[in-house]
């Protein structure tokens, strides 16, 4: 019995190198987090016209607000729509659109019902009339909701 000796176990099993499946993982993932990086980043330059058009109809309002001149806010703000309609759909999409196809194009590239009310004819027919009636915060937030909401892939 003096003769006998303990159970000798073997090593343990490292940490490192990992399995091949582990490196097939992090590759995986790898992979994974550059595509999500990359299409954020797509979608970031992609939306660059929008932010650009949001900054400058919050500068039109505040220029509203230094000097209540409203004819020419609705007509920036006009302005606005078609130049940022410009920069998301074909320019031989949009050229010829005017009055009710307009606000069609409008309505159908985003949904917004809300132009064939009081606010969305102030934005079609407003700045081509001498004086016209409106509430300037409803041509704002509609043009504001527009600008957000539009389908990029859609054409008028």
């Amino acid at each position: 019995m003096e003769q006998l000796r303990d159970l000798q176990l073997p090593a343990e099993v490292g940490f490192w190198p990992p399995a091949p499946g582990w490196w097939l993982l992090a590759a995986l993932l790898l992979g994974g987090l550059v595509w999500a990086g990359l299409w954020l980043w797509r979608r970031w330059q992609h939306n660059a016209y929008r932010r650009a058009a949001l900054k400058l109809l919050n500068a039109y309002r505040q220029q509203l607000q230094q000097d209540d001149n409203r004819q020419r806010y609705l007509t920036l703000v006009a302005q606005l729509l078609r130049r940022t309609a410009l920069s998301a759909y074909p320019q031989q999409a949009l050229a010829g659109l005017t009055d009710n196809a307009w606000r069609q194009c409008l309505i159908d590239s985003s949904g917004l019902d809300a132009f064939n009310g009081s606010a969305g004819d102030a934005l079609v027919r407003g700045p081509y009339q001498a004086a016209i009636e409106f509430d300037p915060d409803a041509v704002g937030q509609l043009a504001r909701d527009w600008i957000r909401k539009h389908k990029r892939r859609w054409s008028c």
